[in-house]
C-alpha cells in the first residue's frame, strides 16, 4: 500500500489461547524447541509493520533508485495479548527496530546496489517452521549486491545469559571486565541453471572475527581475552520441479565462535562452554535442512520440512572443570503440512510433526504433534499465502517420558510434568500486504 514514493506494509497475527489443565498458555509452544520448528500454530501476538521511501525513483527498474525502509517489531514480552488490561497497560509491549537501513541500486553500473544500516540478510525460508536457516545474518552494518552476488559486513554484540559464552569477559568473582565485539563477513552466490525450470545452486560462507581484549596500562585483562574466530560454509540446492512444485536441500556448516546451530540458532549465537584456552578452537556445528512443496491442482497444496542440528562444544566434559552445560546438543523434526482447498473461502489445514531433542548425555525427548485448522480466507485466493486468514487451531502433542521429566517444551514448562498429553486450543488471524 501507499503511493509512488511512498509504501507501507504489515504483517500481524493476533489470537486467543485456551488450556484443558487451566493454566494461561497464550503463545506458549509445545515444541520441543520452543519457537516454530514442528508447527507454529501456537505462536503468540506480534506485529511487524514496514514503511518504505523511495527517495530517487527511477522510471524503469534499470534506472539509479536510492530508498530508506524500516521495520518495526512488536510484541508483549511476558506472553499474553495486546490489548489492555493484558499488557498491563501497555508497558509489558516492547517495540524495536528489525530495520532501519538505506540502499543505492544501479549505483555506478547496472545491478549493482550498495546499503548501509540495519537489515534482513537472509533469503531462505520455510513458513510452516517459521524458521529462516543457511544465511540468515539479519543484522547492523553495510553491503553490496551485484546480479546474484551478495556480500556484507556486519556487527553483533551479545545480551543477558549468553554473555559469558559469547563475547564478554569476566573476572574471577563475575564483574563485568571487557566486552568485545564480534564482526562477520558474509557472501554468498547463486549459480543459475536449468532454463526454464529455474534451478540454481547457492553457496555460502562466512569469517567471524572477535579480537582480543585490550586495556590500557595498569588495567588488567582476564585470562579469556584471547582473539577467537570462526568459519561457516554452505550450500543450498533449488530444484524447480515444475507445476508449482520445488526443493530446497541445505548443509551447513560451521566452526569455533561461528558453532551457533542447536534449536536452530543462528551462526554468531555461540554454543557451549570455551576450552581450556578460553577459546572455541574444536567447536564445530552442523545443520541440514529439506523443504518441499507441491501443488495439487486447485485441490491442495502440500509442504514439508525436515530439519538435523548436532552442535559440539569446544570444552570436553571430563576435562572441564564444573561444567555449566552440555558437551554437545542433538535435534531434530520431520514436518508435513496439507491445505485443502475445500471451497475457495475455507482452507483447512491438517499438519503432523514428529520432533526429537538430546542435550548432552540426557535421554531423547520425542515428541508427536497433530494439528487441525480450519480456515477462513475471505479473498477466495486459492494459495497458502492468500490473507488475512480467520483460523480456528486445536492442537495435540504425545511426549515420551524424557521429554516430560526434562519439561523440554515451553507448554511443559507451563503447565508442569504431570501428562505426556498437551492440547492447545486457540483462535488467531494473521494478515500481510
Amino acid at each position: 500500500m501507499g503511493s509512488d514514493n511512498f509504501e507501507w506494509h504489515w504483517y500481524s497475527r493476533l489470537g486467543m489461547a485456551w488450556s484443558v489443565y487451566g493454566q494461561n498458555i497464550q503463545g506458549t509452544s509445545l515444541n520441543l524447541l520452543g519457537f516454530g520448528i514442528g508447527g507454529r500454530y501456537e505462536e503468540g501476538d506480534y506485529s511487524e509493520p514496514t514503511f518504505v521511501a523511495h527517495v530517487v525513483k527511477g522510471a524503469t527498474p534499470e534506472d539509479f533508485y536510492v530508498k530508506s525502509e524500516m521495520t518495526f517489531a512488536i510484541w508483549n514480552q511476558y506472553g499474553g495479548p495486546f490489548m489492555q488490561p493484558s499488557s498491563n497497560g501497555g508497558q509489558s509491549i516492547t517495540v524495536q527496530f528489525n530495520q532501519a537501513y538505506i540502499e543505492a541500486g544501479n549505483f555506478l553500473t547496472p545491478g549493482l546496489s550498495v546499503w548501509g544500516g540495519a537489515r534482513f540478510f537472509r533469503e531462505q525460508y520455510a513458513p510452516i517452521g517459521d524458521y529462516f536457516y543457511l544465511d540468515d545474518l539479519s543484522g547492523q552494518g553495510g553491503g553490496l549486491k551485484y546480479e546474484n552476488l551478495n556480500l556484507a559486513i556486519l556487527g553483533y554484540r551479545a545480551f543477558g545469559a549468553t554473555l559469558p559464552a559469547y563475547n564478554l569477559d569476566t573476572n574471577a568473582d563475575g564483574a563485568v571486565d571487557v566486552e568485545r565485539f564480534r564482526t562477520i563477513f558474509a557472501g554468498n552466490y547463486k549459480f543459475e541453471f536449468g532454463g526454464e525450470a529455474k534451478h540454481h545452486v547457492k553457496v555460502h560462507g562466512e569469517a567471524h572475527v572477535l579480537q582480543a581484549a585490550k586495556r590500557g596500562e595498569g588495567i588488567a585483562v582476564p585470562e579469556n581475552g584471547k582473539a577467537d574466530f570462526g568459519g561457516v560454509i554452505g550450500a543450498k540446492l533449488h530444484l524447480g520441479l515444475g507445476q508449482g512444485n520445488w526443493s530446497d536441500t541445505s548443509v551447513r556448516f560451521g566452526t569455533g565462535i561461528a558453532n551457533g546451530a542447536a534449536g536452530g540458532a543462528k551462526t554468531y549465537q555461540t554454543w557451549g562452554l570455551p576450552n581450556d584456552e578460553g577459546t572455541y578452537a574444536g567447536s564445530f556445528a552442523i545443520e541440514a535442512v529439506e523443504h518441499v512443496g507441491f501443488r495439487i491442482g486447485d485441490v491442495a497444496a502440500l509442504e514439508g520440512l525436515a530439519t538435523f542440528h548436532y552442535t559440539k562444544a569446544a570444552y570436553e566434559a571430563e576435562g572441564a572443570a564444573a561444567p555449566l552445560g552440555p558437551e554437545k546438543q542433538m535435534d531434530f523434526s520431520v514436518q508435513a503440512n496439507a491445505a485443502i482447498f475445500a471451497h475457495k473461502n475455507f482452507h483447512p489445514v491438517i499438519e503432523a510433526s514428529f520432533q526429537g531433542r538430546k542435550d548432552g548425555e540426557a535421554d531423547l525427548g520425542t515428541a508427536v504433534k497433530v494439528s487441525v485448522v480450519p480456515t477462513l480466507v475471505p479473498t477466495g485466493e486459492l494459495s497458502t499465502g492468500a490473507r488475512p486468514h480467520f483460523k480456528l487451531i486445536y492442537t495435540a502433542a504425545f511426549y515420551n517420558d524424557a521429554a516430560r521429566e526434562q519439561a523440554l517444551s515451553p507448554y511443559l514448562q507451563r503447565t508442569g510434568a504431570g501428562s505426556n498429553v498437551g492440547h492447545y486450543i486457540g483462535a488467531r488471524t494473521d494478515w500481510y500486504f
